[in-house]
């Protein structure tokens, strides 16, 4: 009967290793390259073409409407993709949607926004908070519009809405981004 040695197995566990080791590092350098390229030249982010009945009226898309939302924000995030849309001709409705490199960061930028409204500092005031198809809705007033933040996915939208169109430009909104 053959007898195998500690040395016999860590002789053939040792090439194992390394092969399992050089595919995790290429994996991690393939995705940190992906990484990079996404978020500096973010994507157009998808926007209904109306809302509440509304047509869209003007947009942004991709690295304008990411340079859109850094500047309201006074500062920049790591966001693979980006649409702002203002629907009707009065501006009635405006929407604006960035894209995370993935879900669970989208949420992490949107309880981040939340809590930094919720400090007081922001000209958005906090109404409520809803569960809608599965999702939290945060609600909020301000600036004479209903405002509502939500995730779908990798993506954070933002909706404001002048209150005689804000349910059902919510509504067509979270079917829109499901």
């Amino acid at each position: 009967m053959a007898r195998v040695t500690a040395g016999k197995v860590g002789r053939r566990l040792g090439p194992l290793v390394l092969m399992i080791l050089g595919m995790l590092i290429l994996l991690g350098a393939f995705f940190s390259y992906r990484y990079s390229e996404a978020i500096s030249e973010p994507a157009a982010a998808p926007i209904p073409d109306s809302l509440a009945g509304l047509p869209l009226t003007s947009s942004q898309y991709g690295a304008e409407a990411v340079a859109e939302v850094s500047q309201l924000h006074g500062k920049s995030f790591p966001l693979t993709s980006g649409g702002m849309g203002i629907y009707g001709a009065q501006g009635q409705i405006t929407l604006w949607v960035t894209g995370a490199p993935a879900s669970f960061l989208a949420r992490r930028l949107l309880e981040e926004m939340r809590d930094k409204i919720a400090e007081g500092n922001t000209p958005f005031v906090p109404i409520g908070q809803s569960s809608l198809l599965g999702r939290t809705i945060y609600q909020l007033a301000g600036m004479g519009k209903r405002h509502y933040t939500f995730q779908s996915r990798a993506l954070v939208i933002w909706l404001a809405a002048d209150p005689s169109v804000a349910d059902q430009a919510l509504r067509e909104a979270l079917d829109f981004y499901p």
